[in-house]
């Protein structure tokens, strides 16, 4: 067939556009398969690492045994010879005897927060536990990220570190971000170390990783400077494998592996002390912070190393399964197609292939997606709605897109508005409470072709339903989605593909109800005389020329 004569139409173009679809996201994961070259990690052992079971359900754990206990301490000493707590209560009191049957030492850790009975109880065990195991324990850190909550004031907390210090005479030190170290220096009289969390991803003006090492390197200069009189210990610093991208920063598993192994090198360097957040991934902290929440750790909940320490990295390396498990599913798709009759088969089995490429390769983005950020039961279940009403939305388009002719909108109403409700909702809060917030790209990509794609084969057919059923809902939500779609890459400062993906993809999703509409204005008298009209009033004023023209699409 000649390409002008294949080219003849929307659906002809529609159809070359998703079979460009789906090579552009196959393309992603070939892509993220491929092997990036990551400089070496420091040569020697890791100063230390942070430890909670990865099968904690909440910040102290209940009922942690000792054999848990031994088989987590017994893996990081492969890696470590310093482990760090953050509680004595629920069984990690038994740490320290663990630790010296495996030669590590330890940073022993007490909670600390607003309420007075539990510090009672914490300060007193913390002390029990030093003093039975002094030569096991390198310090105490009474309190974590006190001030940063707002539990305790500055006096009360000093109070209970001099408490600490002076009943078991061992180094004491209080762990926070810098800046309210900064904030309150006054505190630094009450320890023997200061002990700062410099943890770039949660900074106000995240840095991205190529320049991430060197903001880290002046600001430990920095904390040097201001407390001249006490040495400063990097008490957490990590880098996400998973979740929400902030501004220039982006979770994943190179740039994870790239940020400790050069932080690693450059402490090395410079004789940095640090300690690393932190051994195992945290399920349950994707409750209180996002997907991104439960992803620092070096290991995964399974207790599978993230990364090599040396050589390249790659960051999906199972995309080329991926990639081949497409292919295949294009080539059964594409004979599909073409084992019916008529003039439409080239593009019939085009779209058939295309759509089978597409499943894959949304599909196990998807999969991957659901399972990091999903944690109640009630999460799944919206989930794993939107994401049957997009491949439903999809899988009409498809079948549209198949057919020798166009049908009347082939998405029914309840699907159209439950995908932007959904679309609508996720928007408001990324553009009002966005800072633990996922930008669910993949979650609603096959809803926003499926809308985009019908209202491209048949724009009028579009524009007649909305205009017969009085959509204004429909409308008034189509036109937040576009503009949310400029507001959350703007709010990122365009710094990160992934907002710019969601931003793109919300457009997409409402244009499919908007650009049909303003098509057909465009086309009726009633438009000229309503110049100032939104969508709203564009609904009302031109349905019954849009259904004549509807009719006359289909009569063809």
């Amino acid at each position: 067939m000649p390409l002008p004569r294949l080219l003849s139409s929307p659906a002809d173009w529609l159809a070359v556009a998703v079979v460009a679809t789906a090579l552009a996201l196959l393309g992603g994961w070939w892509l993220d398969a491929q092997p990036v070259p990551v400089a070496d990690g420091a040569a020697g052992r890791l100063q230390c690492i942070s430890y909670a079971p990865s099968d904690a359900g909440s910040r102290n754990p209940r009922g942690v045994t000792r054999e848990q206990l031994h088989r987590d301490r017994a893996l990081l000493a492969q890696r470590t010879d310093c482990i760090r707590t953050y509680t004595v209560a629920d069984g990690f009191d038994q740490v320290p005897a663990i630790a010296r049957d495996l030669g590590l030492e330890v940073l022993l850790g007490a909670w600390i927060g607003g309420d007075a009975q539990h510090n009672e109880r914490e300060v007193a065990l913390v002390i029990d536990t030093a003093q039975r195991h002094r030569d096991t324990i390198r310090a105490i850190v009474v309190g974590n990220e006190v001030l940063l909550r707002h539990e305790l004031t500055p006096e009360q907390l000093a109070l209970l570190i001099r408490r600490v210090g002076d009943a078991t005479r061992m180094p004491v030190t209080y762990a926070d971000v810098w800046g309210f170290w900064v904030k309150h220096r006054a505190l630094e009289q009450a320890v023997s170390f200061v002990t700062v969390h410099i943890i770039p991803y949660w900074d106000d003006d995240p840095v991205g990783i190529d320049a991430v090492i060197p903001y880290v390197d002046a600001l430990y200069a920095e904390m040097q400077r201001t407390f001249p009189g006490k040495a400063v210990l990097i008490g957490e610093t990590g880098w996400p494998s998973a979740g929400r991208p902030r501004g220039a920063i982006e979770p994943g598993r190179v740039n994870q592996a790239r940020y400790l192994r050069e932080f690693t090198s450059l402490a090395e360097q410079r004789g940095i002390e640090y300690n690393l957040i932190e051994a195992f991934d945290q399920p349950w902290k994707r409750a209180p912070e996002g997907t991104v929440g439960g992803y620092w750790g070096l290991y995964d909940s399974q207790r599978r190393e993230k990364f090599p320490w040396l050589g390249p990295v790659a960051e999906a390396p199972q995309g080329r399964t991926v990639v081949g498990l497409a292919l295949a599913g294009a080539a059964l798709g594409f004979f599909a197609g073409w084992l019916g009759s008529g003039a439409m088969r080239l593009r019939r089995s085009l779209a058939y292939a295309s759509a089978a490429a597409l499943l894959v390769a949304i599909g196990v983005r998807q999969w991957l997606y659901l399972d990091a950020g999903n944690v109640a039961p009630v999460d799944w279940v919206a989930t794993l709605g939107v994401t049957a009403a997009g491949w439903l939305a999809f899988g009409l388009a498809i079948r549209a897109l198949a057919s020798v002719r166009a049908t009347r909108d082939p998405l029914p109403r309840w699907l159209v508005l439950l995908l932007l409700l959904c679309g609508a909702y996720v928007c408001l809060g990324l553009v009002f409470a966005g800072r633990h917030r996922d930008f669910p790209v993949w979650l609603f990509l096959p809803a926003a072709l499926g809308v985009a794609a019908t209202a491209i084969l048949d724009p009028r057919g579009r524009a007649a339903s909305l205009c017969a059923r009085r959509a204004t809902d429909e409308a008034l939500l189509a036109t937040w989605l576009i503009m949310a779609g400029l507001i959350v890459p703007l709010l990122e400062r365009f710094h990160n593909g992934r907002s710019i993906g969601w931003g793109l993809t919300s457009a997409l999703l409402g244009l499919g109800v908007l650009l049909p509409l303003a098509l057909q204005s465009r086309k009726h008298q009633g438009a000229a005389e309503h110049p100032d009209a939104g969508p709203t009033e564009a609904v009302k004023h031109h349905a019954e020329g849009a259904d004549r023209d509807s009719q006359r699409g289909r009569e063809r």
